[in-house]
């Protein structure tokens, strides 16, 4: 169990975008406080005025809370949930939620962003892709006996929510793990002291998530920017005999 820094933000986002509002809408980002929790951002910089979409780009924490506040706990807990987030350890009323507080698994969290890339299906990761006896007989296939994929959210919503994680990889905090000639969509995270250093990011064929961290919990001298890079080195050996391919783009509504 790690804690997944701003990799959590996506789900207030999710259930912000499932509320109602829009990546273009507008949001104040300034220093506040929500009952005595003062978030700050990051060296302290803030934006004023900012789309979602820029706030999510930039990983401002004021605006992950004010979303999680203006939408409230209970669905950005269930939206978490659906997506196999806190339904093992118990996510709580607490703002610290918002960006990311609560511990979660590597594998957890790599499985709510496939989803997302999944364009809002979420299947239950398994570690075992088939078991075989004697004779090499086939007695299990993760591919044929799998749970089929449950609706977490829709596919509209995830299509959003994935297009944001894009503008992170081509404009934000995620700009290491950019692949020419791909499309790729993710988040950085980074828990206090730089415990934790995350980068999730998607491919249209795959998810895979990069933490970088100490086992006995100690501080690290990197940030998540090392994780992005990290991730891009990996995908870009792995990817050689991959299809190109493209994320299904959003339909943008007209401001009425």
């Amino acid at each position: 169990l790690r804690s997944p820094g701003s990799t959590f933000k996506v789900f207030p986002y999710l259930a912000a975008i499932s509320d109602g509002y829009e990546p273009e809408d507008l949001l104040f980002d300034t220093p506040r406080c929500w009952y005595g929790y003062c978030p700050k951002n990051f060296g302290n910089l803030y934006l004023g005025e900012v789309s979602i979409t820029e706030a999510f780009t930039n990983s401002l924490n004021t605006i992950a809370v004010d979303l999680l506040a203006k939408v409230g706990f209970e669905k950005v807990i269930a939206t978490a949930n659906k997506l196999g987030v806190g339904n093992e350890i118990e996510l709580e009323h607490y703002y610290p939620l918002a960006i990311g507080a609560y511990e979660e698994t590597v594998l957890n969290m790599s499985a709510a962003y496939a989803a997302i890339t999944n364009r809002g299906v979420y299947i239950k990761p398994s570690a075992i892709e088939e078991i075989r006896g004697p004779n090499n007989n086939l007695l299990w296939s993760h591919d044929k006996d799998r749970e089929s994929g449950v609706r977490a959210v829709s596919q509209e919503i995830a299509d959003k929510m994935n297009w944001m994680l894009q503008q992170v990889v081509l404009n934000g905090s995620g700009i290491a793990a950019s692949i020419e000639g791909r499309e790729v969509a993710g988040k950085t995270g980074t828990s206090e002291g730089n415990r934790d250093l995350w980068f999730i990011g998607s491919i249209p064929q795959l998810t895979t998530a990069v933490w970088l961290g100490n086992d006995n919990n100690d501080k690290t001298t990197g940030n998540s920017g090392d994780a992005a890079y990290t991730w891009k080195q990996f995908m870009k050996k792995i990817t050689i005999d991959m299809v190109i391919e493209d994320f299904p783009k959003r339909s943008v509504q007209p401001n009425l």
